[in-house]
C-alpha cells in the first residue's frame, strides 16, 4: 500500500496533514473532537465534545481501576445507532454513535505514545505495493472540519491519479466493498495491529496485552460482543477500517507483485483495478475478493464494472453529467427540475451535492434582491422533498434551502409549509437523520416538532440518555454520565430562523 504519487502534491498548496503524521497528543486531540466523533452533519447546537474530554480525562481514573469488572457486552444498547435512509425507501444505515465511555477509552489506547508509534509503523509497514492506499484520513492544520481537504485528497489521489495511469494502462475494473463497516470482522483489528499468524498462535488470541486485542474486545463490547461489523461515521472508525484495509492490501499485493500488469487504486472500500487487457483486471479482481474474505468482507456485485476506457472510467459518470448540466435558466424552479432529473437518474451521486449548492447560491441571490415572489415556493419545497427522499444524504442543503424560502412567509403560511414538510418526510422510513434538520427548522420559528428519536429530545431540560450506562458498576460515575448534554444549550438559544450554510460543510464549491 502506497500513498499515491509524490507528483500530486506539487499540484496545489496544501494545508492538511494524514492523521497518522500527527504526534500522539495532537492525534488525541483530534479524535476527541466533537466532529471526529460523528462525522456526519448535525445543527449546530450539538457537541459531543465535553463529554468524550470527561470521558476521556476526567473520569480516566476512575475507570481505569473499575473496567476490569465492567461487562458492556452483557447489555444491549451501549451504542446509540441514529437510523439514516440510503434511498427513501427501505434501505437504511445505522450511524452507531459510540458509547463514549468505550470511545474514550479506544482513543487513550491508541494514543499512548508507545502505542501510536506501533500504528504509524504498521501504517508505514503496508506502503509501497501495487495497491496505493487513497483514503488516509485528513486533517486541517486548525481544529475544524476537514471534509473539504478530504474530497481534494480525493480528487488529486484517485481522480488525477487514474488519468495519469491512463497513460500506462489500457483498462480499468471499478469495485467496492458490499456494507464495509458491518461486515469487517472485529479479530481483524488485532491482525492488522500485530499480524495475523502471530495472533492466531495460541498463547497470543487472548492475550490481553496486546493493543490489538484490547481495541477488538471494546469495539465487540459496545456491539453485544459481537464479533461482525465495527461502528461507523467517526474518525476511530475510519482509521481502524484503513489499518484493516491496509493490512488485506499487503495480501492483495503478495498474489499479485510477480506478474507486475496491474496497478491498484484504492479509496476506502473503493477499488480502482488498472491493467493491461480485460484478464489482466479479472484476475485482480478475483485476488481481491480472496482476500477481503478473510476478514469477513466481499465486494458488491452491483457496483462492479467491466472493463471500460480508462480515462473515461477515471472521472466519475454523475459527474461528468453534473457539470455539464446548463442550470443557468430563467426561474429557479426549471433549475431545481434539471437537478430533479439528474438526482432521478443518479440517486445517491455526491455530485448533486455540488448542484444542491449552486441553486441555493441562486436562491440566496434572489432572496437578497426581494425577487423570491417571482417562484412558487411551495412547488420549490415540493421538488426539493422529493429529492430528498431518493437521495437523503442531502437533507441538510435541502432543509437549509426550505429554512430560508420559510422566512420570507407569514406565520401561517410557514406553519403551513412545516406540516406539508413534516407530512412528506413522515412516508420515509428510517429518517431519524433527517428529523434532527426539521427540529432545527422548528424550534427557532416556534412551530410544533416532536420526534420520538432520543437524539431529538436532547434539547429538552430533562433527555433521555443516549447510551445504556447500566453496566458501570460506579454510581456515581453512571449518573453523572447519564445527566451530561451533548447540547450546547448558548446556541440554541440564539439559532437564527433560517439554517445558515456555515452549520454543515459538506457542500464544497471546488467540486469541478
Amino acid at each position: 500500500m502506497t500513498f499515491g504519487s509524490e507528483t500530486f502534491l506539487n499540484l496545489k498548496e496544501t494545508t492538511e496533514l494524514y492523521l497518522n503524521e500527527l504526534n500522539s497528543e495532537e492525534a488525541r486531540s483530534r479524535l476527541l473532537l466533537s466532529s471526529s466523533y460523528f462525522d456526519m452533519d448535525l445543527p449546530a447546537y450539538f457537541n459531543f465534545g465535553p463529554l468524550l474530554e470527561f470521558a476521556c480525562f476526567e473520569a480516566m481514573e476512575v475507570i481505569d481501576t473499575q473496567w476490569s469488572k465492567w461487562k458492556p457486552q452483557d447489555y444491549a444498547d451501549v451504542n446509540y445507532s441514529l437510523l439514516h435512509n440510503k434511498d427513501g425507501e427501505i434501505g437504511w444505515r445505522p450511524f452507531e454513535l459510540i458509547n463514549p465511555l468505550i470511545y474514550g477509552r479506544c482513543v487513550g489506547l491508541i494514543t499512548k505514545p508507545e502505542n501510536w508509534i506501533t500504528i504509524q509503523n504498521r501504517i508505514r509497514d503496508f506502503q509501497g505495493g501495487i495497491v496505493e492506499c487513497c483514503s488516509m484520513p485528513v486533517v486541517t492544520l486548525e481544529n475544524q472540519r476537514s471534509t473539504k481537504e478530504q474530497i481534494m485528497n480525493w480528487w488529486k489521489r484517485v481522480e488525477q491519479r487514474s488519468l495519469e495511469l491512463s497513460l500506462e494502462y489500457s483498462h480499468v475494473r471499478l469495485t467496492d466493498v458490499s456494507n464495509c463497516y458491518p461486515s469487517i470482522y472485529s479479530h481483524a483489528i488485532a491482525w492488522a495491529i500485530h499480524d495475523r499468524d502471530f495472533i492466531k498462535m495460541k498463547e497470543n488470541r487472548h492475550d490481553k496485552k496486546l493493543l490489538g486485542n484490547q481495541l477488538d474486545t471494546l469495539i465487540s463490547s459496545s456491539r453485544g460482543g459481537q464479533t461482525n461489523g465495527i461502528p461507523q461515521a467517526s474518525l476511530l472508525s475510519h482509521l481502524l477500517a484503513e489499518i484493516i484495509l491496509g493490512y488485506c492490501d499487503t495480501y492483495i499485493d503478495k498474489a499479485l507483485r510477480d506478474d507486475g500488469r496491474v496497478k491498484i487504486l484504492r479509496y476506502r472500500d473503493d477499488y480502482r483495478i488498472f491493467g493491461y487487457s480485460d484478464t489482466d483486471c479479472q484476475k485482480a479482481l478475483k485476488v481481491i475478493s480472496e482476500k477481503l474474505h478473510m476478514f469477513g468482507m466481499k465486494l458488491g456485485s452491483v457496483k462492479t464494472t467491466g472493463a471500460v476506457n480508462v480515462v473515461s472510467g477515471a472521472v466519475k459518470e454523475d459527474k461528468i453529467a453534473a457539470i455539464s448540466l446548463n442550470l443557468r435558466q430563467t426561474t429557479l424552479q426549471k433549475e431545481l427540475l434539471l437537478i430533479h432529473q439528474f438526482s432521478q437518474s443518479k440517486p445517491g451521486s455526491g455530485a448533486l451535492k455540488f448542484l444542491l449548492s449552486k441553486f441555493m447560491d441562486r436562491l440566496s441571490w434572489k432572496i437578497r434582491r426581494n425577487r423570491i415572489g417571482e417562484e412558487n415556493i411551495t412547488v420549490l419545497t415540493s421538488i426539493l422533498m422529493d429529492m430528498a427522499s431518493t437521495s437523503p444524504h442531502v437533507f441538510p442543503a435541502v432543509a437549509t434551502a426550505i429554512s430560508e424560502m420559510m422566512a420570507t412567509l407569514t406565520d401561517e403560511l410557514r406553519k403551513n409549509l412545516f406540516e406539508r414538510v413534516l407530512r412528506r418526510t413522515q412516508r420515509i422510513p428510517n429518517s431519524g437523520y433527517m428529523e434532527t434538520w426539521l427540529q432545527r427548522i422548528a424550534k427557532p420559528n416556534g412551530l410544533d416538532f416532536f420526534s420520538a428519536d432520543k437524539i431529538c429530545q436532547q434539547i429538552q431540560d430533562t433527555h433521555p440518555c443516549l447510551w445504556n450506562y447500566d453496566w458501570v458498576d460506579d454510581v456515581d460515575l453512571r449518573n453523572r454520565l447519564a445527566a451530561y448534554s451533548v447540547v450546547d444549550h448558548s446556541k440554541l438559544g440564539m439559532l437564527p430562523v433560517q439554517i445558515e450554510r456555515s452549520e454543515f460543510d459538506s457542500f464544497w464549491k471546488g467540486y469541478d
